[in-house]
């Protein structure tokens, strides 16, 4: 009775220093504890750790890392794998080789003793490892009621592992397989997903339909009377030509048309008393008419030179000093009178960055002023070919027409545009630019 009271004690003593020995042990110790040190408590032969969420060989008796392409290791993966479906998997249960399918078992006796012993380690984080001993005696009852309490403190220990284990690093987590395959699919479907393509260039808020104020004659830009962005009302005046040359026009005009009218008021007279002059009155009127003429167009040409604002808006031009003296053909733009109310967005869009694009497009307009504040625009003109800006890059104009009326930017502000094409998938847009210049260099 005393032996046997002693052999109870001795068993007890040894659980209790199993179990510390499990808490103790660090995360990368605790597989080789299970399957090796349980042997002081219950005799086995063999003893494996299996990981049921994986289907991998954690741990193995007798060796330091067990060889997942080994024949031993090849052959017991399905034998575990099947017990892990049966319906008691989640139970510390007996097993033997009667318990598998023919194929499984018909090698059994070459790999591993009669009797297992199937004993799940319940985590907080679920049952996901099983320890499976053999050996050639049969269980019993006793020593599955001994190693029960043993396996719930395998599974606390585990549990603090866990909860402890170290943050694994991403390049850690790839060399598995299925992280591999997971980025894998994640990066095929991100590649082939269909975005909006989109392209950044310069703006500008120009004047829609503004009216275009010409040189209404050739000649000098003399003098300008208002300034860029200034207000104008119909009928001020903007500008004049220099007024010199007319001037001097005019004079000789006005010289020749007296000289011809006192020739014809003379040769009047003469007629009255030599009926044979009344031939040349004719001649004479017609001359001094034409001259008569001449000084009413130059005159009219003199008061064309002061040039007047036909509209009411904000004038739109460089600076004045640019023109003055400046000589200018007819029909040259000068400046413009726009309504500071009816504003539009054009946008230079440089070739190499050119993306489909049509009518209606959405366009977002991040202004230098407030970047914070973009404001929307939808497209409406394409030019047909590209133009050079003024810093010599070809490029694209196009407009496009605020949609939200209520905040209109200011004339002449500057930022820029987004403009949004149609969807394509992300590896083409990723890759449109590299495809271009290998067709540049492989001339297709």
């Amino acid at each position: 009775m005393s032996e046997r009271l002693n052999n109870q004690l001795i068993r007890l003593t040894l659980l209790l220093q199993l179990e510390r020995r499990a808490r103790q042990a660090t995360a990368n110790e605790l597989p080789y504890v299970l399957v090796n040190e349980t042997s002081e408590l219950i005799p086995y032969r063999q003893a494996v750790l299996w990981r049921t969420d994986k289907s991998t060989l954690e741990a193995a008796s007798g060796v330091a890392k067990p060889e997942p392409n080994s024949p031993y290791a090849l052959w017991l993966k399905p034998v575990l794998n099947h017990l892990s479906r049966n319906e008691n998997a989640n139970q510390i249960k007996s097993f033997s080789v009667e318990d598998l399918p023919k194929d499984l078992a018909a090698e059994w006796v070459d790999w591993l003793p009669e009797h297992g012993l199937w004993m799940p380690i319940r985590t907080a984080f679920g049952s996901r490892y099983v320890l499976t001993l053999f050996r050639e005696a049969s269980w019993s009852e006793a020593e599955i009621h001994l190693l029960s309490y043993l396996i719930e403190a395998y599974g606390h220990a585990y549990s603090l592992t866990e909860a402890a284990k170290p943050a694994i690093s991403f390049l850690e987590r790839l060399k598995t397989r299925k992280n591999q395959l997971t980025l894998a699919a994640i990066v095929l479907v991100a590649l082939f997903f269909p975005i909006r393509q989109s392209v950044l260039a310069e703006a500008e808020v120009v004047a829609y339909k503004p009216n275009l104020v010409r040189s209404p004659l050739e000649g000098v830009v003399d003098a300008f009377y208002v300034q860029p962005n200034e207000v104008v009302k119909v009928g001020q005046k903007i500008f004049s030509l220099d007024k010199a040359e007319l001037k001097s026009r005019l004079e000789v005009a006005k010289e020749k048309r007296d000289s011809a009218q006192t020739e014809y008021l003379q040769t009047t007279q003469e007629a009255m008393l030599d009926p044979k002059v009344k031939f040349k009155l004719a001649g004479l009127k017609s001359k001094w008419e034409q001259e008569a003429a001449e000084v009413d167009y130059v005159s009219t040409l003199l008061k064309r030179c002061d040039v007047n604002a036909t509209i009411a808006g904000v004038t739109v031009f460089d600076d004045p000093n640019e023109w003055l003296g400046k000589p200018v053909k007819q029909g040259e733009k000068i400046l413009a009178v726009a309504n500071p109310d009816s504003v539009e967005l054009e946008v230079r869009l440089p070739m190499e960055d050119l993306i489909v694009l049509a009518p209606g497009d959405e366009v977002l307009f991040f202004s230098n002023i407030a970047p914070h504040k973009p404001l929307e625009a939808a497209l409406n003109y394409f030019s047909y070919r590209a133009s050079p800006t003024p810093s010599d890059v070809m490029a694209y104009r196009l407009k496009a027409a605020f949609t939200e009326r209520a905040e209109l930017p200011r004339l002449g502000f500057h930022g820029t545009a987004k403009l949004y094409g149609a969807r394509k998938p992300f590896i083409l847009w990723l890759l449109r630019k590299p495809i271009r210049t290998i067709r540049l260099w492989l001339t297709l």
